[in-house]
């Protein structure tokens, strides 16, 4: 991402079964301290899975995606941008 503030990322794991396929993937950005790695007992759902990041979180702004979203390098800077505006609730 080409944002320039402070950002982090908030992985959840919703209680997947091929933890062991995944955890040396969950190793790798555990030692990056913009990255955050929550990882549930079991499956609870998208909902409580987002609820459970956005808890740990402590931003001005949230932005959910699924682990099969591509973001392209400019979405988080033009988003931020919208949402500076205090008439935007929330931006697509």
């Amino acid at each position: 991402q080409d944002y320039e503030g402070e950002l982090r990322v908030y992985v959840v794991d919703d209680g997947s079964a091929n933890r062991d396929v995944v955890g040396p993937v969950h190793k790798i950005y555990a030692n990056d301290a913009r990255f955050s790695i929550i990882l549930l007992a079991r499956n609870v759902g998208k909902r409580k899975a987002q609820i459970a990041a956005i808890r740990g979180s402590s931003g001005d702004l949230v932005l959910n995606v699924d682990s099969d979203t591509i973001l392209a390098a400019d979405v988080v800077t033009k988003l931020a941008a919208k949402m500076r505006d205090p008439d935007i609730g929330a931006a697509m």
